[in-house]
C-alpha cells in the first residue's frame, strides 16, 4: 500500500502546481485588465488631441496655399520689373568697361601725371568687373528660379490634367473653313 501514498502525494503536488500556475494567470490577466482599462480612460483624450492635429494640418495647409499664391504674384511682378533691367544694366557695365579700357590705353601707364589717374580708373575697372560678376549672378539665379516656377506651374498643370474634367462642348455654329484648292486662286 506504499503505491497509494506516493501516488496520493504526487497527485497533491501536481494539483498544487497547476493552482498557482492558475493564480499566476489571474494575476497577468488582472493587470491586463488594468491596463485595458486605462487605455479605454485615455482614449478620449487621444481622440481629442488626433483632432486638435488634423485641424493644425488644415491650418498649415491654407497657410502653404496662400504663400503658394504670393510667391506667385512676386515672381509676376519680379519678372515684370527685374529682368529686362538687369539685361540693361549688365549692356551698360560692358560698355563702361570698354571705355576705361579704351582710356586706359590711351593715357598710358608711364606718365607720372597720371599715376592717380590710373589708380582710380583701376579701382573703377575692378568695381564695375565685380558689379557686372554680382550682375551676373543674380541674372543666374533668377533665371534658375523662374525655370523652377516654370516646373512648379507644369506639375500644377500636370495635376490639373489629371483630375476628371468634363470636357467643354463645341459652340454649334463653329464650322471649319473650306480648304482652298491651288487652281482656284485668283492669278
Amino acid at each position: 500500500m506504499t503505491v497509494i501514498p506516493g501516488l496520493v502525494r504526487r497527485a497533491a503536488a501536481e494539483a498544487e502546481r497547476q493552482l498557482r500556475g492558475g493564480a499566476g494567470v489571474l494575476a497577468r490577466l488582472g493587470r491586463d485588465l488594468e491596463r485595458s482599462a486605462e487605455a479605454w480612460r485615455q482614449l478620449p483624450a487621444h481622440l481629442e488631441r488626433v483632432t486638435l492635429l488634423e485641424q493644425a494640418v488644415r491650418d498649415q495647409d491654407a497657410e502653404v496655399r496662400a504663400l503658394r499664391a504670393e510667391l506667385d504674384s512676386l515672381v509676376g511682378q519680379l519678372n515684370d520689373r527685374l529682368l529686362p533691367r538687369i539685361d540693361e544694366r549688365m549692356d551698360d557695365n560692358e560698355r563702361d568697361v570698354a571705355a576705361v579700357a579704351t582710356s586706359l590705353i590711351r593715357t598710358g601707364r608711364d606718365s607720372a601725371v597720371h599715376g592717380t589717374r590710373l589708380t582710380a580708373a583701376e579701382r573703377r575697372i575692378g568695381d564695375l568687373r565685380t558689379r557686372i560678376a554680382q550682375l551676373e549672378q543674380r541674372t543666374g539665379l533668377w533665371r534658375d528660379l523662374q525655370a523652377t516656377m516654370a516646373r512648379f506651374g507644369d506639375d500644377l498643370d500636370a495635376m490639373r490634367a489629371r483630375m476628371a474634367l468634363r470636357p467643354a462642348d463645341p459652340p454649334a455654329d463653329a464650322a471649319p473653313a473650306p480648304v482652298q484648292n491651288i487652281t482656284d486662286r485668283p492669278a
